[in-house]
């Protein structure tokens, strides 16, 4: 007996949406995890949600005879203890909730957002010649959770961006309802415009080795138009009459069109695919991991919502 899933039909708003579900933020004490820290706790405050401060213990790296897990345990709870304090000195009303759990961290941080609204990750900062490429944690949650990621760079500041707009990426081709519904819900949040971007596709072989190419005159009737754009965006933007919302068509790769063209942004959102592979985690799109790799801004990725369908039975031959 196996159980199938398949995308949810419709246009109903995901669990997640709830307004009584919580932000849940991966604390590790590192001077990287200052920034995720600080975007969940605007957002938690900033949404009237609950916060979750969630400390793993490596189980990789606990329970040696050298290193009893209750010294873990304990400096973990000193580090959120402190961590809190220092959220209430600045706001007094925030709800808070601390954990601390043993795991597989990326395996705890899915399992414990599992049901809340969001699941907020830190990641390095880029050097002074290249970007620095995403950590391992941060691609397995944002392949695995059934809630948005939010990934942040290490030297982000959330108060310096309080203005600047929401964007998000749309591939008109396989449009994810709950990545534009998430960026609609930002935007009118945060009081600023929504802008809904997309480019055209280029093979990676074709870009590998410099800037994605521009589009031959015989390329351009293949990407994507304005009016598909319009469409896509066009049901959401008539619920959510209030926020402002601008339209980019560009003729570059999506890559270029998100980090190059668009702009400052404070939130750049992308949705991922509903198909598993091979090892049960969600698939990235090429646009998407190429997003999370560079990105100077903090990223939501914002997975399907799935159902179970129905239970099969069948018989081995």
């Amino acid at each position: 007996m196996h159980t199938t899933h398949e995308p949810l039909v419709g246009h109903e708003d995901p669990p997640w949406t709830e307004p009584d579900k919580a932000v849940v933020v991966a604390v590790d004490g590192s001077r990287r995890n200052r920034a995720a820290l600080e975007w969940a706790t605007a957002t938690a405050v900033g949404s009237g949600r609950p916060l979750i401060l969630l400390h793993v213990l490596d189980e990789s790296e606990t329970a040696t005879p050298f290193h009893p897990m209750d010294t873990d345990d304990e400096l973990g709870r000193r580090l959120l203890s402190r961590v809190t304090t220092g959220i209430l000195q600045e706001h007094p009303d925030a709800q808070l909730g601390t954990e601390v759990t043993i795991g597989r961290v990326a395996d705890a941080l899915v399992a414990r957002s599992s049901g809340q609204s969001t699941l907020v990750v830190g990641r390095r900062g880029h050097g002074s010649f290249l970007r620095q490429l995403i950590g391992s944690t941060s691609i397995k949650v944002t392949s695995r959770a059934r809630v948005p990621v939010i990934v942040v760079p290490q030297h982000w500041s959330t108060g310096q961006h309080l203005r600047e707009p929401v964007v998000v990426g749309v591939d008109h081709r396989d449009l994810q309802h709950e990545a534009l519904l998430y960026a609609f819900l930002e935007a009118r949040r945060r009081g600023v415009t929504l802008i809904a971007a997309h480019g055209r596709e280029v093979p990676a072989r074709d870009w590998a080795h410099g800037s994605p190419p521009e589009p031959s005159a015989g390329e351009a009737a293949d990407h994507a138009s304005p009016e598909a754009l319009a469409r896509a965006v066009a049901p959401l933007r008539e619920r959510f009459s209030d926020v402002p919302v601008e339209l980019f068509h560009g003729s570059e790769h999506p890559l270029t069109v998100l980090l190059d063209r668009i702009g400052p942004t404070q939130l750049l959102v992308l949705g991922r695919h509903g198909s598993r592979g091979r090892t049960g985690d969600f698939q990235f799109g090429s646009v998407a991991q190429a997003v999370l790799h560079y990105a100077e801004v903090p990223v939501a990725v914002v997975p399907p919502t799935e159902r179970p369908v129905r239970e099969t039975h069948g018989s081995r031959m």
